[in-house]
């Protein structure tokens, strides 16, 4: 059989269908693929991952700068293939730019938690550190008298303390490791600020010479008479009759019993050997009994006019007076103006079991222990420890 070759026109025909056949595939392709269609749901993850970045927790401005960047570049590339002829339109790179801007919003998102984690981790800290330091100086200044300025440190450590509280509820942490953190230093500031005060009350050379005293004075009772022994540090009140203890009772005394008493208004109850010069019964005193002392004595005017002489008090100043052991006490804090207070019950007691002339000695402390000395022993035991 012969076979015939196609002609040319055949061979033209078939190259011309074949052209127009692929040019169709290739103009209908993207619509075959559904690339043509508009990436709804990408465009409405970017745009929700986009919203939840700018009200996030701890997204930082320029994190949002970024991922709006992104949002905008992708919304003109939809814009441009919106604007194509329909047959032209592909959006797979908007698709891909969605999703990219998606990711990046998701990881500034993580980002920004692991920030918040951290900070919430540090506020913790400070605002727990700041709470215990606070607390420990409130405590303090229950059984230490603080100095006025050290005490409004203290008012100020607290009024911070509860701002780094209150800014921790609201997740503001930045702001609560701040207040927190000036709370701690304010604290600290008025705790040794008040210390050194308490100093004293562990001094072996004031703890011998107030030994000294008591031990004089109670020698004297053993002659066959009473003696009162006053120790400030404890708040205690002795009564020795004949060598021995005979009574003792809680005072009150006086706001600034950390200090001895300098100058009249000082509110410190005086350091000494004094004697009683006169007890006035009910109605001769408005603290329902009193047993008066000779405040100030000669030792005491001594003292108080060589502080003069070295600077150490004003020129001006005046020396206290009426310095006595009274009643209306039994308060259990320290509000007197530098006197000693029992409660009436126990003025009763004192008043029938002593007489003019008894002596009493005030001593700050005796060396067993105390308020203001146990205070100070741990505080230097702490500084020896940190180092």
């Amino acid at each position: 059989m012969e076979h015939r070759r196609p002609s040319r026109r055949l061979i033209v025909a078939a190259a011309v269908t074949f052209s127009v056949m692929a040019a169709a595939v290739a103009w209908t392709w993207p619509w075959l693929q559904g690339w043509h269609h508009p990436p709804i749901s990408a465009r409405a993850d970017a745009a929700a991952a986009v919203k939840l970045t700018v009200i996030g927790d701890g997204v930082l401005p320029a994190e949002i700068a970024l991922v709006r960047q992104h949002v905008d570049r992708s919304f003109a590339e939809d814009r441009r293939q919106q604007a194509a002829f329909a047959w032209r339109r592909d959006f797979r790179k908007t698709n891909s730019m969605y999703r990219l801007t998606a990711a990046t919003a998701a990881s500034v998102m993580e980002s920004a938690g692991q920030r918040v984690a951290t900070a919430r981790a540090a506020a913790e800290v400070a605002v727990g550190k700041s709470n215990a330091v606070v607390g420990e100086a409130v405590k303090l200044a229950d059984d230490l008298p603080f100095p006025p300025h050290e005490r409004l440190r203290l008012q100020r450590a607290r009024a911070l303390a509860d701002e780094a509280r209150l800014a921790m509820k609201k997740g503001d942490y930045e702001s609560a490791v701040k207040a927190a953190s000036r709370a701690t230093q304010e604290a600290q500031a008025a705790r040794m600020g008040a210390l050194p005060g308490a100093a004293r009350f562990a001094d072996a050379g004031l703890i011998a010479k107030w030994r000294g005293w008591v031990a004089a004075t109670v020698a004297q009772s053993k002659k066959g008479g009473s003696a009162v022994v006053v120790n400030k540090e404890r708040n205690e009140v002795v009564l020795y009759q004949n060598g021995n203890r005979a009574r003792t009772y809680t005072a009150d005394l006086g706001k600034n019993r950390l200090a001895p008493k300098r100058v009249a208004g000082d509110s410190a109850t005086p350091e000494g050997r004094y004697r009683i010069t006169s007890k006035r019964s009910r109605g001769e005193t408005k603290y329902y009994k009193a047993l008066m002392l000779d405040y100030p004595n000669t030792e005491d005017r001594r003292e108080f006019e060589a502080a003069k002489r070295a600077g150490r008090i004003s020129r001006n100043a005046r020396l206290g007076r009426l310095i006595e052991i009274h009643g209306n006490g039994g308060r259990d804090e320290n509000w007197t103006s530098g006197c000693v207070a029992l409660s009436d019950r126990d003025i009763d007691d004192l008043f029938s079991r002593v007489s003019v002339g008894t002596p009493v000695t005030i001593v700050g402390g005796d060396g067993n222990g105390g308020a203001f000395s146990d205070v100070w022993r741990a505080h230097a035991s702490s500084l020896q420890g940190a180092r």
